[in-house]
């Protein structure tokens, strides 16, 4: 994860600050590149956040814990479903938590990112302080969500 990083970010401005998540909250990671999995989940754990690395989209969805992570960072391109397949999937069983989708690939899919309404989509590589800005407002507590 380096400075050269390409972010869209939808909805209110983000703080540079990310607040101490409640302890229940927690963000799935879904990747299939095993060592940016493990970067990334040792990341946010050094944050402070909790993080649950996943392989594929099939093992996110066969996962042990029932309820769903306060947001995904999900990777477009896996190995059998897609990143937008696993979205569609949550969706369709009966809504998905909010989705940062990450991919080394085009800029092409920040527009259909965008479409499926992700909160947010980072190209590879990305700094790891746009992933926690993008993260911070939904793991904040609110009665409003």
């Amino acid at each position: 994860m380096t400075a050269s990083s390409s972010a869209v970010r939808s909805g209110t401005t983000t703080t540079s600050q990310t607040a101490t998540p409640p302890q229940h909250a927690w963000v799935g990671i879904v990747d299939d590149d095993a060592s940016l999995r493990r970067a990334l989940a040792r990341a946010l754990r050094g944050s402070g956040i909790r993080a649950q690395a996943f392989g594929s989209a099939e093992e996110f969805l066969d996962r042990r814990v029932r309820h769903m992570p306060n947001c995904i960072v999900l990777d477009i391109h896996l190995g059998g479903l897609s990143g937008f397949d696993l979205r569609d999937r949550l969706m369709a069983a009966g809504g998905a938590p909010p989705i940062i989708f990450i991919t080394g690939h085009d800029d092409v899919f920040a527009k259909r990112a965008r479409e499926s309404g992700a909160c947010g989509f980072l190209r590879k590589p990305f700094d790891m302080s746009d992933l926690l800005a993008l993260l911070e407002p939904h793991l904040r507590p609110s009665t409003s969500r």
